[in-house]
């Protein structure tokens, strides 16, 4: 996973002001490791210096995964430094309330390293699982945000919407509060691939998650974000930005490949265009960029890229715009 904080005049170009480099855990598609693996693998990657540390959220996965929460309070236990958080957090499945109650606890446990990230996520049958209408999502994503935000940074909060309403509800402890995004709690990054996805970073968050995207892809979506924030007032907005990918450094590309290959055969469809947004080889190879070899491919599935799979959401309007 690579972090960066970039020039937003400059998206297109990708040109960098910092890079920063982050790990995480997603599904287990090769079976469950024991719980100290998971605690040494983060203890590790904070004495290398990596400068995060993430996990994804499923509800009905085809694989075995950690609940978000129980596993970060883990984390927070055995690291001192790096920051923490889901990428992302399927906030529509929760109470926004209770997620609030929860991260706020697990920011003062772990010394205000924690990062939320949240999306709506593209399984409808989470939805159904949850007896939550799928109707309106984009709408309910918007409110559950705003309601972290709400009792985050009032010590006694109402809120009224469409999907949440409550009156003086206290959470304590708060998260600390934050002096690097516009907001002054805990940063709430947004992720997704839609163009609903991207208004909504532009418009709500603190930071823009996306997921597989070739540079210039990603270029592209950070670029329509900063257009899209102009639009909603937040021209000068503090807008940071992940992308999440898979990596494998090994002594050659060939290597690398199948030593990933047990791993691309459990994702079963689509691994090529996985692959071919996974940074693999030598560490030469990463650092330049070397040309894939297309032979490498051939007897991976050749599907969809992950881009394919774009969410329906409501979008949220630009200013000027009427919101349905």
């Amino acid at each position: 996973m690579l972090l960066s904080s970039a020039d937003p005049r400059n998206y297109g170009g990708m040109a960098m002001k910092q890079v920063k480099i982050g790990v995480g855990f997603g599904l287990w598609r090769l079976g469950m490791p024991p719980a100290e693996t998971i605690a040494r693998v983060a203890e590790r990657a904070e004495d290398w210096g990596l400068d995060s540390f993430w996990l994804s959220d499923h509800l009905l996965a085809p694989s075995p995964e950690l609940d978000v929460v129980a596993t970060l309070s883990l984390l927070a236990s055995r690291t001192s430094r790096m920051k923490l958080g889901p990428s992302v957090l399927l906030l529509n499945l929760r109470h926004p309330l209770m997620v609030a109650k929860s991260f706020a606890s697990l920011d003062y446990l772990s010394n205000g390293r924690m990062v939320m990230a949240v999306g709506t996520g593209a399984n409808l049958a989470d939805y159904a699982a949850c007896g939550i209408p799928v109707e309106g999502r984009g709408k309910r994503l918007d409110e559950g945000i705003e309601v972290l935000r709400t009792v985050w940074r009032e010590r006694v909060a109402s809120y009224h919407g469409r999907f949440f309403n409550f009156d003086n509800v206290t959470i304590e402890p708060r998260p600390a509060a934050r002096t690097n995004n516009d907001f002054g709690t805990m940063d709430i990054w947004v992720g997704g691939r839609s163009d609903a996805a991207l208004k909504r970073a532009a418009r709500l968050a603190d930071g823009f998650f996306a997921s597989f995207q070739t540079p210039a892809e990603f270029g592209a979506s950070m670029a329509k974000i900063h257009d899209y924030a102009a639009g909603y007032g937040r021209a000068n907005a503090h807008i940071e930005s992940g992308l999440i990918l898979l990596c494998r450094i090994s002594s050659s590309r060939e290597r690398a490949l199948e030593e990933m290959r047990p791993m691309l055969t459990a994702m079963g469809r689509g691994a090529e265009a996985y692959l071919e947004r996974t940074v693999y080889g030598s560490p030469d190879d990463v650092i330049k960029g070397s040309p894939r070899d297309p032979s490498l491919f051939e007897q991976l599935d050749d599907e969809d890229p992950p881009n394919g799979a774009i969410e329906e959401e409501d979008e949220p309007a630009m200013a000027g715009e009427s919101a349905t």
